[in-house]
């Protein structure tokens, strides 16, 4: 795990300033405590932050090829690269390290960017190709790794995070009204856009090259779906273990400690349950717990899968005075994200890099094998589309709406059957969105003043669906499989995998996520609805599998989930700093957001409204990222992690 950084002149007589790469990797040093290196010639500087993994003594980047005309930046691990040496090797490359970083080096002398199918992994490189005076880079299939650029008509440059783009004097920033609008409906920004306008993100999937200052960005990999398995549950559910076994004896590759993050819930747990039978000492696990919010509190199940599988586990609470690490948790994260998991997360990074360098996780499971409510929901509303819209509409939503009055599970159940009465009659794409999103468009157009966001996102939030449920047509899934894609397209990189990266590398640690591998994937998207969810149970294969090693009532039991309880510590604890943070930060002063409609929204949270908590920590993290970055240049210079040692090559 690494951090890259590097700029390409397009002036054929430009220089790139050495110092200013330096600089760069220099604010990324907690992506690569390890090593610092650098190659600055002519019209190109590569910088890099090495946390070193596998070749302890070899794997110092910048690597080049054997008459130095190529070069590369790389972060990620390739897990197939051993099989991919072997072939090169076979074809007359030599290699000088054990490194996978040369392993890509090689692979793309020989094939050129159909290089970057054959990596199997999570990645994000660059290689300058002097020769060609070209610059190409690639990102993994499903985003575990960032790639950031920004361009104009002189140069590009790029980075694993934005910070090091920010102190470059060539780029200028200005906040972006799509990107905000995004956010606010999604807890989000979705796609290639960030918060900056001048800022891109590489999308996962795909290559980008630049020659001469043409920029040219395509898609590299689908998944590979031929059609619905025929086979049976029990044939599907053995390939399945073997899968996962192979995915997880491949992620394990490394020459220094590792553990798991064990929450307690299905796909951590069947981690840990597979990993522990392939490993002659105990593994270490982690978990969080929430002292005094049972509904949220997993660790009793955390502890019950550690016994089962005699892991060395450790447990550590999340309080909300967790909420003051806010600042540098989204210094780090960089963009505004509301997703609440990040806190007990930054935690749970902190302590458990005492112990371990890597860490498996359990994200994707809900994504490749049906595991979430609003797949159920969906397929309901499907149902409910089928009773005439004026009677939906004007009868039974008003209806529903006065249910959410009621006490108990019965308001957010009500609340439910009022939004699949809205919704249940709009195409597949704006349907499944609006159960994905957090604030509907009546809200976020009180919210967001319309001096600021004007029209650009009437139609905006359902564009971004309406494109990945297109691919997904083209793929030829089906309706469920549909979903999962589009969980697999927006929510696994814009959100789990951006989390997971950068709180993750705030401690120098390597997140691993064995359910992401493209096979695993694609297995999961081809099993049969059917095999997938029933009536009462979602993610049957996971569960299924797990329950061949632990107890029904602990594989069959509610679905949790990874929740911590923001709207319990606004009412109580946090009720002062989320009134601060609304009145200090001059809402409504500076034509972004309404304070007198969050004012509302903040009674209304106190008067039991089962989504208002959620709603307001998604202005709250907006206002906290605000804040910060007020001055994005201003915040990234006066957070400089200082010069690293210069390691660099002539």
């Amino acid at each position: 795990m690494c951090g890259i950084c590097g700029k390409v002149s397009f002036d054929p007589a430009g220089v790139v300033d050495g110092e200013l790469i330096r600089r760069m990797a220099g604010m990324m040093a907690h992506r690569g405590p390890d090593d610092a290196g650098f190659h600055v010639h002519g019209p190109v500087g590569l910088g890099h932050r090495r946390l070193s993994i596998v070749d302890l003594e070899g794997g110092h980047q910048p690597i080049s090829n054997e008459d130095g005309s190529i070069w590369i930046v790389f972060n990620g691990e390739i897990y197939n690269h051993t099989e991919l040496r072997a072939d090169l090797e076979a074809r007359g490359h030599t290699y000088r390290t054990r490194s996978d970083t040369e392993t890509i080096l090689h692979a793309y002398e020989e094939f050129g960017a159909d290089c970057v199918p054959r990596l199997r992994g999570m990645f994000a490189f660059a290689i300058w190709d002097r020769n060609h005076r070209t610059l190409f880079a690639a990102r993994d299939r499903f985003g575990i790794k960032p790639f950031y650029y920004w361009q104009n008509g002189h140069a590009l440059g790029f980075a694993s995070e934005m910070k090091a783009l920010l102190i470059d004097p060539d780029v200028a920033v200005t906040l972006d009204p799509v990107a905000v609008y995004d956010y606010f409906t999604f807890k989000f920004i979705p796609g290639a856009n960030t918060p900056w306008r001048e800022i891109k993100r590489l999308p996962p999937a795909h290559w980008l090259r630049v020659r001469d200052g043409a920029l040219d960005i395509q898609r590299y990999w689908r998944p590979d779906f031929q059609g619905l398995s025929t086979c049976t549950e029990q044939e599907n559910l053995e390939q399945l273990e073997a899968l996962l076994d192979a995915a997880i004896r491949e992620h394990r590759m490394s020459e220094v400690p590792q553990g798991v993050f064990l929450s307690g819930g299905i796909d951590s747990s069947l981690i840990v349950t597979l990993m522990s039978r392939m490993c002659e000492e105990p593994i270490r696990t982690f978990s969080i717990t929430f002292e005094g919010y049972p509904g949220f509190d997993e660790g009793g199940y955390a502890r019950q899968a550690a016994e089962a599988c005699h892991t060395r586990h450790r447990a550590f609470n999340c309080a909300p005075d967790a909420v003051e690490n806010l600042p540098d948790i989204l210094w780090h994260v960089e963009e505004p994200l509301a997703d609440a998991a990040m806190i007990p997360l930054y935690e749970l990074c902190r302590q458990a890099t005492q112990e371990v360098t890597v860490v498996h996780c359990g994200d994707g499971g809900d994504e490749g094998f049906g595991g979430y409510p609003r797949f159920y929901w969906d397929q309901y509303a499907r149902l409910a589309a089928t009773v005439p819209e004026g009677i939906r509409q004007r009868v039974l939503a008003p209806l529903f709406q006065a249910g959410s009055q009621l006490p108990g599970g019965a308001k957010e159940l009500a609340r439910r059957a009022e939004k699949f009465c809205r919704f249940a009659g709009l195409p597949a794409a704006q349907r499944y969105m609006n159960w994905f999103t957090i604030l509907p468009d009546e809200t976020k157009h009180q919210i967001l003043h319309p001096d600021f966001w004007g029209d650009v996102g009437r139609h905006r939030s359902a564009e971004v669906f309406e494109s990945i449920f297109g691919d997904a047509d083209e793929i030829g899934l089906d309706a469920l499989g549909t979903k999962q894609y589009c969980e697999l397209r927006s929510f696994i990189p814009d959100d789990l995998m951006l989390k997971s990266d950068k709180i993750s590398m705030a401690a120098s640690l390597e997140g691993r996520f064995p359910f992401l591998d493209e096979r695993l994937v694609a297995f999961g998207l081809s099993l049969p609805p059917e095999q997938k969810m029933n009536r009462t149970q979602l993610k049957l294969p996971l569960k299924r599998l797990l329950a061949k090693y632990m107890p029904e009532d602990f594989v069959y039991r509610r679905k949790q989930g990874f929740e911590v309880p923001v709207s319990a510590w606004f009412k109580s604890a946090l009720d002062k700093t989320l009134r601060e943070t609304i009145a200090t930060s001059e809402v409504g002063k500076d034509g972004i957001l309404n304070a007198d409609y969050l004012e509302r929204m903040v009674e209304r949270l106190h008067r039991g409204d089962p989504i208002a908590g959620r709603q307001l920590f998604t202005v709250f993290m907006f206002q906290q990222w605000r804040t910060l970055f007020a001055n994005p240049k201003g915040a990234c210079l006066g957070r400089s992690n200082g010069r690293p040692e210069d390691t660099s090559t002539p």
